[in-house]
């Protein structure tokens, strides 16, 4: 109970710095993009699509032959990244070597390469922030604050994206942080774009802020 306590007077005293901030600090660094072709061999005509497609438009549905994927990506048959998906990375020349051909509906890349499936977020490139504040990269007024068994996060970032709502998520980060699971998140801010907890690019969705991270 005390914990759940100390976590929402954590979330009331920065409220008001979150909701100061109005642009995303998101986009650390560039998109990756996939370029689909609709006949094997890079030809035809071609469309280009950066970080994230929840549903190809009418005329690209099931009409990719072959595409270029810059970082790696999830492609799927269906739409909303259902169906049947695949992890994909490079030049594919013809998408049929993939089961893939006339199939693509929906597609996302893994931000700053991703983890992959079930891998979590990987720790920053400066390293896992630890205990005693090393490590850290974001904006000051976001700092982490350290309790005795918690570590609380404002505004929780992952590869310099804001990351989608959930507790999956919320543990995820904490994880890359060298932490235990998290103990509390808010949920009630939006984002055009984000990460999931696996580091893969989403669209419109709710974000974590005021993640508490248990220690162990």
């Amino acid at each position: 109970m005390k914990r759940v306590v100390l976590a929402a007077v954590m979330a009331i005293t920065t409220a008001a710095a979150g909701a100061a901030v109005a642009q995303n600090y998101g986009g650390g660094g560039r998109q990756p993009s996939a370029i689909l072709y609709d006949q094997p061999n890079f030809q035809g005509r071609q469309t280009t699509i950066y970080g994230t497609a929840t549903n190809l438009p009418r005329d690209w549905n099931d009409k990719a032959m072959s595409a270029r994927f810059q970082g790696r990506w999830r492609v799927c048959e269906d739409s909303d990244y259902r169906g049947r998906c695949q992890d994909v990375t490079g030049e594919v020349a013809n998408l049929n070597s993939l089961g893939l051909a006339e199939r693509i509906t929906s597609l996302q890349a893994y931000a700053g390469g991703g983890a992959g499936p079930g891998g979590g977020f990987r720790p920053p490139s400066g390293g896992a922030w630890r205990p005693g504040g090393g490590n850290w990269s974001g904006p000051n007024q976001f700092r982490p604050t350290e309790g005795v068994r918690s570590v609380f996060f404002p505004y929780p970032t992952y590869d310099g994206y804001d990351i989608a709502a959930g507790s999956s998520s919320a543990t995820a980060f904490c994880r890359s942080q060298g932490l235990g699971s998290s103990a509390y998140y808010d949920s009630s801010q939006r984002a055009q774009q984000a990460v999931d907890g696996e580091g893969r690019y989403t669209g419109p969705t709710s974000v974590l802020r005021d993640v508490v991270c248990r220690r162990y």
